[in-house]
């Protein structure tokens, strides 16, 4: 009798184990830059930086430094948008930020 309860347990959670969720893996990645404009090379401050996902925005320096540091789900896909009144906004997946991680330029046209 205790060697079929055992069974029945064992079986059991065999049973359960494959339905589990699994946790989603988070890391923190951290890029930063300039954000400037090309033709004249002039640094633009005050550019809103937003991530729709993250619910997160931040602004560029005076210098037009931007710094972000956040967590991100391995599982969904990050795009950020760079944008200010009277230039075309830019939106960067964040694989494509994350090749010059520590030294981004971004480039903002005049419209």
């Amino acid at each position: 009798i205790i060697t079929i309860i055992i069974l029945s347990l064992f079986v059991c959670v065999l049973g359960f184990a494959g339905e589990l969720p699994k946790a989603p893996i988070k890391r923190t990645v951290i890029i930063s830059g300039k954000i400037f404009v090309p033709k004249s090379n002039e640094l633009l401050a005050g550019v809103k930086i937003t991530c729709p996902n993250l619910e997160k925005s931040i602004y560029s320096d005076l210098d037009g430094n931007f710094f972000l540091a956040v967590q991100i789900d391995s599982e969904k896909e990050y795009k950020f948008e760079f944008s200010q009144v009277g230039y075309t906004s830019k939106i960067i997946a964040i694989k494509e930020l994350q090749t010059n991680a520590s030294n981004a330029q971004i480039d903002l046209q005049a419209e």
